[in-house]
């Protein structure tokens, strides 16, 4: 069996050791204090030994025992250890001897931010609280007290948070720390506490090393920057920034010893949860009973600031980010057996969340085995549900739309007026300030629109705003915001209904406006367009074309020789998730297009310059493809979408026998089915003096086939 050691001082190292311990392997725990001592659970297969070692006592003592895996599981800080372990380890390399190196290292979180203070030594930092006025809480610890007892005049300001252990009391004995300084206290410490120690004693700046979650960093910091007062943080010399997970941690000492560490990991009781719009008492009771007994909580940095569960907690929001974590916690924890594990979302959990993402990876993970336990979900109160009530209004029959994270290249902005036109009421969900401001311009010219903003809802910030486009563009204030749109018309529309009325308010009319009605079914007026010269598919021909794609929700659809856009457009609105792309390389035509998809507020068509088949290079496959103008390119077309691995619906219109004559030579060069070829006549009624009379439009042949595709060909 292996002769192992652990050098401890960090709660990483006390897991180990137990995690080992319960597999049945023996090994030694050295500690420096006879508090380590102390906080270390008995066992018979660990032996624990006391004391500091010097680089000499060191080498002896491995080299007497005969340690085959030595395992540094100091503290961070602890820097001059690390380098005595590694010296000593390499000594004995020298010497002939088979041992291995493990560092187990802890995982550091700060940032440069507002609010705190970096230094690279204590001694620096010390000599920064000279110009600090009034009481400081130091929580570096006892062992490099003596720099921060130099000054008098800061000694006597000192709050000296130390462990309750003899060695740590004498050394504030030593240093002059009177008793009324002096914190003796074990940790973890919650922000909670911490903020009470600040207000107790008068605190007006706090002291720390950059440290990790289990050293109670975050807590620290939220405290500090609850109560406005500085954070001075001692960086981690970057040298030591080297080292192994705990679980890689694990995984090498299951290699090099055959034992399997982890009996079984933790069993996860995980609870997936919506926080709510923010403030804590619209929190569920569920939830809040949940954060109260759990052992590890995850979400991103805002919602867990505020909690303080019993083990740890990390800002993570990713699926794979959170799944790796919970494995190695799962085998980090396993002696606890059952750890309850909160995952937080903003407002509610299937309202613009990760939460769907997150559960489909977790409820994979644990049926594959990679994690044990169970998955639960809790549902919260969405901004939106707060916005409507704080409105006084229904979001039932309203549109709900998120522009958070969105870039002006996604294309939010007509995706915006588009559920604008179609719902008359529109709910948002914006990122901050700066969408705000992007709204404000957005609607500078739609003078029927009101503008309602909420800030902070839910929190005693509170606000409900109707704000001008031009009041939105000058907003500055950062915060956390919801917007709701309003027409004018639909304001005084549902007022009516709710009167028990069914006079149809006509306030658009009466000011003359003329807007484009947003249909479900297909037919768009053909005046509705903006046309200009260009030839244009007219409606009921447009139909059948588009009845004849049979395009799916999420299609992608070529419209090759686009013209005005009118198939294009339409095609656009018979779904968000369909993708369009209108190609055409006449310049009148190219402008026209851009006018209609303006006018029509379609964000999912795109305008594609230039003459197919090179147009379309570069463009995602298409599963659909309309060719109402060829350029005379038909079969080169019909070559290039044939060459591709998926079976594509094409439609082609012509009024000319020439290209009639091409359809008939689809079916001879190509792999096609469901071929079929229709011939469309209309004819319009005017009226004519007291008579209404007939004008026929053009003959339209109608061509539709599967074109069967490369991956057809090879399959057959």
């Amino acid at each position: 069996m292996k002769k192992i050691i652990i050098f401890s001082g960090t709660t990483e190292g006390r897991n180990l050791s137990e995690l080992m311990a319960a597999a049945g392997i023996a090994h030694t725990v050295s500690v420096a204090t006879d508090y380590g001592k102390l906080v270390m659970k008995a066992h018979p297969k660990v032996k624990i030994q006391e004391g500091r070692l010097s680089k000499e006592a060191m080498s002896e003592f491995l080299r007497k025992e005969s340690f085959d895996i030595v395992i540094d599981a100091t503290h961070p800080y602890a820097v001059e250890v690390t380098r005595t372990i590694k010296s000593c380890v390499a000594g004995m390399k020298a010497d002939g001897l088979e041992v291995t190196y493990l560092r187990l290292k802890r995982s550091i979180q700060a940032s440069e931010e507002t609010g705190l203070r970096f230094f690279d030594s204590n001694e620096a930092c010390a000599e920064a609280l000279k110009e600090i006025k009034g009481n400081i809480l130091l929580t570096t610890g006892s062992k490099e007290l003596s720099v921060y007892t130099e000054s008098e005049e800061v000694k006597k300001r000192l709050y000296v948070r130390v462990l309750p252990g003899l060695e740590s009391l004498e050394i504030c004995r030593r240093e002059g720390i009177l008793p009324q300084q002096i914190l003796a206290l074990q940790g973890p410490f919650s922000e909670e506490f911490n903020d009470a120690l600040i207000h107790q004693y008068g605190i007006k700046c706090m002291v720390t090393k950059q440290g990790g979650i289990t050293g109670g960093f975050l807590e620290k910091k939220e405290a500090a920057l609850k109560n406005h007062i500085p954070l001075l943080v001692i960086r981690r010399e970057a040298a030591e920034e080297d080292g192994l997970s705990f679980d890689a941690v694990c995984e090498k000492i299951e290699t090099l010893t055959g034992v399997n560490l982890s009996l079984r990991p933790a069993e996860l009781m995980i609870t997936l949860a919506g926080i709510g719009p923010g403030d804590a008492d619209m929190m569920t009771v569920r939830l809040k009973e949940a954060l109260a007994e759990a052992d590890l909580v995850l979400g991103a940095k805002r919602l867990i600031e505020a909690v303080t569960p019993k083990l740890e907690k990390e800002a993570l929001y990713l699926p794979d980010k959170i799944l790796t974590w919970l494995k190695e916690k799962s085998r980090q924890y396993a002696v606890h057996e059952k750890l309850k594990v909160v995952i937080l979302f903003s407002g509610d959990i299937g309202f613009y969340s990760g939460w769907s993402k997150v559960r489909i990876c977790l409820q994979e993970a644990l049926q594959k085995g990679i994690l044990h336990g169970t998955l639960q979900s809790i549902p919260g109160i969405s901004s939106i549900q707060m916005m409507a009530a704080a409105c006084g209004v229904s979001w039932e029959n309203a549109g709900i739309y998120s522009i958070h994270g969105k870039t002006d290249t996604d294309g939010w902005q007509a995706e915006v007026i588009r559920r604008m036109h179609e719902n008359g009421r529109l709910f948002l969900l914006v990122s901050g300030a700066e969408d705000i401001r992007k709204l404000g311009a957005l609607f500078s010219d739609k003078e029927n629109c009101r503008i309602k903003v909420g800030y902070q809802l839910s929190y005693p910030q509170q606000k409900l705003m109707v704000l001008t486009p031009e009041a939105c563009r000058e907003t500055e204030q950062e915060g956390l915001y919801v917007v709701m749109i309003e027409k004018e018309e639909h304001e005084a529309k549902e007022a009516c209904e709710e009167k028990g009325t069914q006079k149809v308010c006509e306030v658009q009319e009466a000011r003359g406006e003329q807007e484009v009605a947003i249909t479900i079914s297909l037919g768009i007026p053909d005046e509705a367009f903006i046309r200009g010269k260009v030839p244009m598919t007219k409606r009921e021909v447009r139909q059948v074309s588009l009845c004849s794609l049979r395009l799916q929700k999420d299609s992608v659809l070529y419209d090759i020789g686009s013209g005005t856009g009118s198939i294009a457009v339409e095609a656009a609105h018979l779904s968000k998730g369909i993708k369009v792309y209108a190609i055409e390389k006449k310049e009148e035509a190219l402008a026209l297009l851009a006018q209609n998809k303006e006018k029509f507020q379609v964000a999912n068509m795109e305008i594609i310059r230039g003459t197919a088949p090179e147009a379309c290079n570069g463009l995602e496959e298409p599963t659909h493809v309309f060719i109402g103008g060829s350029g005379g390119h038909l079969m080169e077309i019909l070559e290039v979408l044939a060459a591709k691995k998926r079976r594509i619906r094409v439609v082609m219109n012509a009024i000319s026998l020439e290209t009639v004559a091409e359809f008939k030579q689809v079916k001879e060069r190509f792999s096609v089915c469901n071929f079929e070829m229709i011939q469309m006549q209309v004819s319009r009624y005017h009226e004519l003096g007291s008579y209404y009379m007939p004008k026929a439009e053009n003959p339209v042949m109608i061509c539709s086939f599967d074109l069967q595709g490369g991956e057809a060909d090879a399959e057959a």
